[in-house]
């Protein structure tokens, strides 16, 4: 696995007010290089790979990846939360999930006027993130 410890890892949880300790470096550097969004025991099992890391840990810390717009957080079909690194000037993007093998697959970003038509539904609110997970039967499984 490539240094963990990056300077720009160090550098992206600086600027977001992170602080920087050997278990959020490496979950940072797994999401990051991450295929598909994964959800808490994946990211755990993969983090065992390198270092002792505690389920609480990994939990806590994508809280705090989630509140400082780091990672993207979606539910998937099975119900358990699934978690994505958001890279710097990206825009929402949608999600298929297949109801066969469970992959998540990642579609094109959201336009400009598909972000303002969600947005718009919602006159009266604050709109912080918009997530849509579209269900079926992948490529794969048909």
């Amino acid at each position: 696995m490539v240094c963990m410890n990056s300077d720009e890892i160090k550098e992206e949880l600086r600027e977001k007010g992170i602080k920087n300790t050997r278990a959020k470096g490496l979950l940072l550097h797994i999401l990051k290089n991450a295929d598909a969004p994964m959800d808490v025991n994946s990211l755990h099992a993969e983090s065992q790979k390198e270092t002792s890391v505690n389920l609480v840990t990994v939990y806590r810390t994508l809280q705090q990846f989630h509140e400082k717009a780091l990672v993207q957080e979606f539910i998937g079909k099975d119900g358990a939360s699934q978690y994505e690194y958001i890279p710097k000037g990206s825009i929402a993007h949608p999600h298929f999930q297949c109801e066969t093998c469970n992959r998540v697959i990642c579609l094109d970003e959201l336009g400009f006027d598909d972000a303002l038509y969600f947005s718009t539904m919602a006159k009266q609110h604050r709109v912080n993130s918009i997530n849509i997970t579209l269900n079926g039967v992948c490529e794969a499984c048909l």
